[in-house]
């Protein structure tokens, strides 16, 4: 009997741990999307002052849009890695947001390379690379939608 009471209890422990441990995908959307909002401010002024260098046609000030960008990206990224999300659906959300903000750095790296030095080759690249980031970022918001038609608000 008392085999049976400890068995029972080691089948009781185990099934709590393993509930505990159940990713939880409706809460692990939420996490980003509040990770989103609270990054939207400060993604927006820098977005204002990014656009305003890049239209003033001064070659240093792009430059420093286009470095402002890259360094900007790694700090975003680092901040969503360090969300904890055990989802597999919602985990490739977040996969996505990362390749789209990789993908926009190198862009913004080869622009800035072409902007010194302007190949066919180069250019064609600088071409390729925005197509790829353009699709990327299609494929984001696609799975944004379907994301936030299952699970409530909109990760931006």
């Amino acid at each position: 009997m008392n085999k049976i009471i400890k068995l029972g209890t080691a089948v009781l422990f185990a099934l709590f741990v393993a509930a505990c441990n159940k990713a939880d995908p409706a809460a692990d959307y939420q996490k980003l999307v509040e990770w989103s909002v609270a990054n939207q401010q400060s993604q927006a002024a820098f977005q204002q002052e990014y656009m305003q260098k890049l239209s003033s046609g001064d070659e240093t000030q792009i430059a420093e849009a286009m470095n402002a960008l890259s360094a900007r990206n790694v700090e975003v990224q680092k901040s969503l890695n360090a969300l904890d999300i055990k989802s597999p659906e919602i985990k490739q959300l977040k996969d996505k947001m990362q390749s789209v903000l990789t993908l926009t750095s190198e862009l913004a790296k080869d622009g800035l390379a072409l902007m010194n030095n302007a190949t066919p080759e180069a250019t064609k690249a600088v071409q390729e690379k925005t197509e790829k980031t353009t699709a990327a970022t299609a494929e984001l918001q696609k799975l944004q939608a379907e994301l936030a038609e299952k699970y409530g608000k909109k990760a931006e």
